[in-house]
């Protein structure tokens, strides 16, 4: 049996950046009406030139409802059911960009865009908000020589309709009106949210009964100057971050508290609900003790989940509450669980990315020099461990001084206690320098755990000796950029497969989304960044490759399936774009979340770094004049300068 955490309301699996940010932080209940959703449709020409219409409405209306639920405290769909207003949503662009000769097997780009225009009209029918969002995604779809089906096609429309939805979502809640509304809103009465949550419960099997959810202290009149400003975050973790809790594995509860308020807030607790299958190896309450003005305390519970034989679904819940009165009580934060059983045979397809390129895989590189690090255990224990990160920089620094045939003396791999703040400084800023000149390709990889400033969005890494708590024990992504921007080198390609999450004691409601220092951009970018996740979460494990996800795409494009234009040879933008689409497709399919790993510079910037050749495909084909850079999922193609090819 595995137990698989998904779509929680309240909280995500750790605070995520676009909009997400501002989960639970908006106290209204708005009734989604999108307009003619069956009318939503796309029109393109299969590969035998036949009309081919595919659905929009339906994942629009399902990604809508996902990101503005991680606005608004909860989202109506049912028009019978009490709301605060309507969230009107019509579509006014839809285009698909899709060219497809004849019978001829190939992998072709596509470009969907989408617009919608939105309204937020209140309970009286007066519109108090209104807004305009477009996306476009790009992508590649499939075709086979004996089929006119064009396939991939419908993962391309999911991802622009969710990045649209993402958008709006993100507008929603950033604006001032839409909150005031609801502060009026709350200071009239309770908030049909909250009266929703009260008597919509939780659908789950007959035979489940759950148990009644916490219940923080009601608030009191407070005295002048004594009120409490305690509010609260909380994180489930899985031990090896994919979201599935196997029959071995722990889960992790973090609880952190915060007392903004002028008073000392007594006895505080946060108090434990859900579902009785789970909750009754959980303890009741989870004690905080008295938190001072501005304090910050947490607390950290892993428990063994045994014992569950049968599907289910239910809640887990956390209210927060104190002896001492508060002025506002903090929403419940919502954990959905899903637990269902495994593959009848356990058994699942994993390639063996472990096995070191050979032969054909190789592309010598003598002046190369590769650094990897992998911090996955912290001296800190409140830090979080991030599963198979030291064994996935052991794997892939020994990968890449295969690929380049280099020896031992231009790798360095840096894994937990050997990872130590100075142990990074020293090595790019001592070790690195004395080993490059004009010729130098340097390798970077990182695995492990970063830092998001959540005034700034910079991001910075956490070494064996750093802490969550304070960005001056963390080692700045911008000293790292601008160490190699110091550097004689050729160009730099930099993977990172780290979980990303705001500092503690950081607002996620408010706080910046992570900002990727890119260098230079077109054709003069050195820097290629290929980075395993784009906002504030959890790195996902593959608990089956026994690497993290991101990372054993990588390793497994690098032996010859990332040659998407099978031109024999693995350049560094057709990796990445193999293992963003992988990750992407893989979350998706299988564990019912979202990560999107991110390619710097972008397709279609004429960046010479993309095309830098990594490894040799498996079935190397003569390259054709004026070769172009591949496009994997999520990606398009764009043409390299004319006379310039792999190595050049």
């Amino acid at each position: 049996m595995g137990l698989l955490l998904a779509a929680w309301t309240g909280c995500a699996w750790t605070a995520r950046g676009d909009a997400a940010k501002k989960d639970s932080q908006v106290s209204l209940a708005p009734l989604l009406r999108l307009s003619n959703p069956a009318a939503m449709t796309l029109t393109y020409n299969n590969a035998c030139g036949d009309p081919v219409t595919l659905s929009l409405g339906e994942p629009l209306a399902v990604a809508l409802k996902q990101r503005l639920g991680q606005v608004f405290q909860r989202i109506v769909v049912d028009p019978a059911v009490a709301s605060d207003g309507a969230m009107d949503v019509a579509l006014n662009l839809k285009q698909i960009e899709l060219t497809i000769p004849p019978h001829v097997a190939k992998v072709y780009p596509v470009t969907v865009r989408i617009g919608l225009e939105a309204a937020y009209a209140t309970e009286d029918g007066s519109t108090l908000w209104t807004k305009k969002v477009k996306s476009s995604e790009t992508g590649a779809v499939e075709v086979q020589e004996s089929s006119c089906d064009v396939i991939g096609l419908d993962a391309v429309v999911k991802s622009a309709a969710n990045i649209v939805a993402q958008g709006l979502a993100m507008h929603a809640s950033e604006s001032s009106k839409i909150r005031d509304y609801a502060e009026a809103m709350q200071r009239t009465r309770p908030s049909r949210a909250q009266a929703v949550a009260a008597s919509s419960p939780v659908q789950m099997p007959a035979d489940i009964a759950p148990q009644a959810p916490p219940a923080p202290v009601s608030a009191a009149p407070q005295p002048s100057g004594a009120s409490q400003g305690l509010t609260f975050r909380a994180i489930l973790r899985d031990e090896n971050r994919d979201h599935i809790l196997q029959p071995d594995e722990s889960l992790t509860i973090e609880l952190e508290v915060k007392n903004d308020g002028p008073a000392e807030a007594r006895g505080v607790e946060v108090v434990v609900g859900g579902t009785g299958a789970l909750t009754a190896q959980l303890p009741p309450t989870i004690v905080i003790g008295d938190v001072q003005p501005g304090e910050i305390k947490r607390e950290v519970l892993t428990k063994p989940v045994i014992g569950v034989q049968e599907p289910l679904r239910g809640e887990l819940l956390f209210g927060l509450r104190a002896a001492s009165p508060m002025a506002q009580v903090p929403p419940v934060k919502k954990f959905t669980i899903l637990v269902k059983p495994g593959a009848a045979d356990g058994s699942q397809t994993v390639a063996d990315v472990d096995q070191l390129p050979k032969g054909t895989a190789a592309i010598k590189q003598p002046k190369a020099v590769v650094v990897a690090i992998g911090v996955g255990r912290y001296r800190d224990p409140l830090v979080p461990a991030v599963k198979f990160a030291a064994r996935d920089a052991e794997i892939m620094g020994a990968s890449l001084q295969s690929l380049a045939g280099l020896p031992a003396d231009r790798v360095r791999v840096l894994t937990d206690g050997h990872g130590l703040k100075q142990d990074f400084a020293e090595t790019f800023e001592e070790w690195l320098p004395k080993r490059v000149d004009a010729n130098t390709v340097v390798y970077v990889y990182v695995a492990g755990r970063a830092l998001v400033d959540g005034a700034t969005g910079a991001v910075s890494l956490v070494p064996y000796d750093g802490t969550t708590a304070s960005m001056s024990r963390v080692y700045s992504l911008r000293r790292l950029q601008e160490s190699l921007a110091r550097l004689p080198i050729q160009r730099a390609i930099l993977m990172f497969d780290v979980s990303l999450e705001h500092m503690a004691g950081a607002d996620p409601a408010i706080g910046a989304a992570p900002t990727w220092e890119t260098g230079a951009t077109g054709a003069n970018a050195t820097m290629m960044w290929m980075i395993g996740n784009n906002g504030l979460q959890e790195a996902q494990a593959f608990e089956a490759g026994r690497h993290g996800l991101f990372t054993y795409q990588l390793l497994r494009g690098l032996q010859g399936p990332a040659d998407l234009d099978r031109d024999g040879i693995v350049a560094a933008g057709e990796l990445c774009a193999f293992a963003r689409g992988e990750v992407a497709r893989m979350t998706s399919e299988q564990i019912g979340s979202s990560q999107q790993p991110v390619c710097l510079p972008a397709p279609g910037q004429g960046a010479l770094v993309r095309i830098h050749p990594l490894a040799k495909g498996n079935n190397p084909k003569p390259m054709a004049p004026g070769k172009k850079e591949a496009a994997g999922p999520g990606e398009v193609s764009a043409a390299s300068p004319a006379g310039v090819g792999p190595g050049q």
